[in-house]
Order: structure tokens, then C-alpha cells, then sequence
């Protein structure tokens, strides 16, 4: 998979469309040129200017665009406009239009979900990974993650929801790869990119387990700005958020691409 092209405006730049590229200044720095063929996502961080032609080079060459605010807010979702249906919608249509199957598609997420929590917990507590087993339930998972936040709770949910619009825009873009129409969904029935919301609810732990490591591995480190009215995160911040998410993004890409060839097979068994 191609590469996230982060614009954010902690950082001075200029970006514009150069062809079938995008040119970039940054401030006290030469210019890049960066081919579209690199770039399988684009994720826009705050209040910054660009050039329309930017946003329709990205759209028109099937690049997801994320834009998020420096407080963690989810403000847009730019997608390429393409008026045929996805491959698989008819699949997904006759799926979630059968109550049994939405409630075999509705424990089937709760189980992925499970197994992910066990997994980031015996990864986080490696001495008690023997006592960690399928008997957690939810309730204890939250229980411990609650014992694991910082005591402002506005801090964690910041960082919490800038990590989860990074999620997204992977599962967006492995959904729609996958052809799978993003609205058709189960749990978050009734809501746009119902879909997505359903994956980012099966796969939250990823997004609890960065979050924990965020505030684990930062302590001491000046990370948000604060003003009479708005809590934010600061450059620092916003760049310790993004190099652990680009580790830990093949790991990521692989669950997710699992869990969509899961989908899949419940799909297919329902016919």
C-alpha cells in the first residue's frame, strides 16, 4: 500500500498540484515533489490553505482525504465521486436486509472486538497474559483501560479521537478498495459511513493501545496548547502521534484486511 500524505498546520508549507505530483515547500526548506502513485491516503490537520486544483488531483486519482482539527474533532471526509455502485453492494444489501445475518454480522464484531482487547492488553501486561482470557468481558476491559488515562479526561479524549480519524482513513480506504459500499452496515445502521463506524467499533482497541502509549511514553513533554477557549494538541504532539501510528500502520493495514476477508466469508455464508 501507498503512503499517508499528512498537511498539517503546525507545519509552515505551501502544497500545490505539479501534474501528475504535488509540490511542497516547507518553511526554510527546498521544495518536494511527491508523485501521486505514492500516495494511498491524505490526512488535512487543522485550518490551513490549499488550492481547490489539490483537493481535485487527489479526488480524481481515488485518494481519500481526512480533515481533522488539532482538538481531535472529525470535521470532513472527502471522497472521489464515482455515480456506479460498489461490486459487492448487492451482497451487502440482501446481508444486512436479513435480521439473522445482522445478528450474526452483530456477534461476530463483538467476538473481533474481544480478541483485539486480548491481544492489547497481554501486550500491555505481558506478566498476567496467562490470566487474560475470553471471560474478560467488556466491562473489566473498560475497567482497566479507565485506570490507564491520564487524569484530564479532555486529554485523552483529544488524543483518542486524532488517532481514531487516522484509523479511519485506512479503513476507508480498504473498504472501498475492497469494494464494499461504505453506508450499507450493521450496528450504526442509520448513519453515514455506517460501515466504517462499524469497523472502527470492532477495531477500537488498536486506537486504545496507541492512545495508552501515547501518554505512557510522553511524560514531561509539553503536548497541547492551551487557550482561553480551546484545548489542542501542539506540533510536538500531533508529530509523536503521527510516527507511532506510520510504525505500527502495516500491523494495522494486515488486522484490517482480515477483518474485511471475514466480512467477506460471513457474506458469503448467508447466501
Amino acid at each position: 500500500m501507498g503512503r499517508t500524505l499528512y498537511l498539517s498546520e503546525t507545519d509552515r508549507f505551501r502544497a500545490m498540484a505539479d501534474g501528475p505530483s504535488i509540490w511542497i515547500w516547507w518553511e526554510n526548506k527546498a521544495g518536494q515533489r511527491i508523485p501521486l502513485r505514492l500516495i494511498s491516503r491524505c490526512i488535512i490537520v487543522g485550518n490551513i490553505r490549499l488550492e481547490t486544483s489539490l483537493i481535485s488531483l487527489l479526488a480524481s486519482n481515488n485518494i481519500p482525504i481526512i480533515f481533522t482539527s488539532l482538538s481531535g474533532e472529525e470535521v470532513a471526509i472527502a471522497l472521489p465521486y464515482n455515480h456506479r455502485l460498489p461490486r459487492h453492494w448487492r451482497e451487502q444489501r440482501t446481508f444486512v436486509d436479513s435480521k439473522k445475518n445482522r445478528e450474526r454480522f452483530i456477534n461476530w464484531a463483538k467476538i473481533k472486538r474481544m480478541t483485539l482487547q486480548l491481544l492489547m492488553l497481554k501486550k500491555l501486561f505481558p506478566q498476567n497474559r496467562n490470566r487474560l482470557n475470553r471471560e474478560l468481558g467488556e466491562g473489566n476491559y473498560q475497567r482497566i483501560i479507565s485506570k490507564l488515562r491520564p487524569r484530564d479526561e479532555a486529554n485523552w479524549k483529544i488524543v483518542k479521537n486524532f488517532i481514531e480519524n487516522l484509523l479511519r482513513g485506512l479503513i476507508i480506504e480498504h473498504l472501498s478498495q475492497a469494494g464494499l459500499n461504505l453506508n450499507l452496515s450493521v450496528i450504526h445502521r442509520y448513519h453515514n459511513y455506517g460501515l466504517v463506524l462499524d469497523f472502527l467499533y470492532i477495531l477500537e482497541p488498536l486506537v486504545d493501545e496507541q492512545t495508552i502509549h501515547f501518554f505512557r511514553h510522553l511524560k514531561g513533554i509539553l503536548l497541547f496548547n492551551q487557550s482561553a477557549t480551546n484545548l489542542a494538541l501542539n506540533k510536538e504532539g500531533v508529530k509523536n502521534i503521527i510516527d507511532h501510528f506510520e510504525n505500527e500502520k502495516n500491523s494495522n493495514e494486515n488486522i484490517i484486511v482480515n477483518t474485511i476477508d471475514e466480512f467477506f466469508h460471513l457474506m458469503r455464508e448467508s447466501l
